[in-house]
């Protein structure tokens, strides 16, 4: 088992890129209603992760209060570098496991550092659930046996 087997793909996940303004990106989450997205570079590669209390620390540090000032800043400029790091599309479910227990998606790049998608703390818990049921299952049949 490995990471890409939970992969929801870059192309089925909002994301913003490094260069969009600040207004941009909070009007994507307020379209989307995420509290977190993914931060791209115009290349696709992965920049970062952004989230809710990233604008708005901004817009309270800098006391932004109209739309025109958000439009002079950039997304790469206020992104927290460091948070929510990436994991390789070949990673271990072990690894997968002690990142997801810290946020609600884990970013997952290829051997380039290109941005190939997320696994989402849901999909590692449904997959674990279905390990977890497929081997109780196992137990029940195996006691059924015995007592035959």
């Amino acid at each position: 088992m490995n990471t890409a087997m939970l992969l929801s793909p870059k192309v089925n996940i909002a994301c913003l890129e490094s260069t969009d303004t600040i207004r941009q990106g909070i009007e994507s989450f307020r379209a989307h209603g995420y509290t977190a997205v993914p931060v791209l570079y115009p290349d696709g590669r992965y920049c970062g992760t952004i989230s809710e209390r990233d604008f708005l620390t901004y817009i309270l540090d800098n006391g932004i209060c109209s739309l025109k000032e958000m439009e002079s800043a950039r997304i790469e400029n206020i992104i927290r570098k460091g948070w929510n790091p990436t994991v390789s599309i070949n990673a271990p479910l072990s690894q997968l496991l002690a990142r997801i227990l810290d946020t609600n998606f884990v970013p997952v790049v290829d051997d380039r550092s290109y941005f190939v998608g997320i696994v989402t703390r849901k999909s590692v818990l449904s997959y674990l659930e279905k390990e977890v049921g497929k081997e109780l299952a196992f137990s029940r049949e195996a006691d059924k046996n015995s007592l035959k």
